[in-house]
């Protein structure tokens, strides 16, 4: 079984998009996409993914409409290496914020969000560079 990334669906993303009339109205918003990715023959548990995803929109409101229609189209479906079916399903929208700030020419946060079990948080990320000390 194998979870491939997910195949390249809009061309060529090396690509700059060209920026939608009134682009200079909307505000830069972050959203988190929740996928289920499911391997046919059912040998190994459903696995979930998240995105965090850049929109701009003139509202919070455009901005979860948008979150949500990006997320039913990364919906794919697609025979992985072994001739299974891979398919991710967009299970919902999981946050979205402006963006902590409206320059995004140089580096700086993008999101952020607080919690209150750092031995969980870790657990999620157990491959990263969060190595367990004292909180």
């Amino acid at each position: 079984m194998t979870l491939d990334a997910r195949p390249e669906r809009n061309g060529d993303s090396s690509m700059p998009e060209k920026q939608p009339e009134g682009a200079a109205d909307r505000r830069p918003y972050i959203a988190l996409l929740v996928q289920r990715v499911v391997v046919e023959g059912g040998y190994a548990p459903a696995r979930y993914t998240e995105d965090t995803v850049l929109i701009h929109e003139r509202s919070i409101e455009d901005a979860k409409r948008r979150a949500e229609a990006m997320g039913k189209d990364e919906e794919v479906s697609y025979l992985n290496e072994f001739g299974e079916t891979v398919t991710w399903t967009f299970i919902g929208v999981a946050d979205v914020r402006e963006t902590l700030y409206d320059d995004l020419a140089s580096d700086t946060s993008l999101y952020s969000r607080s919690f209150d079990d750092l031995p969980r948080y870790r657990d999620l990320f157990a491959f990263s560079s969060l190595v367990p000390r004292e909180a």
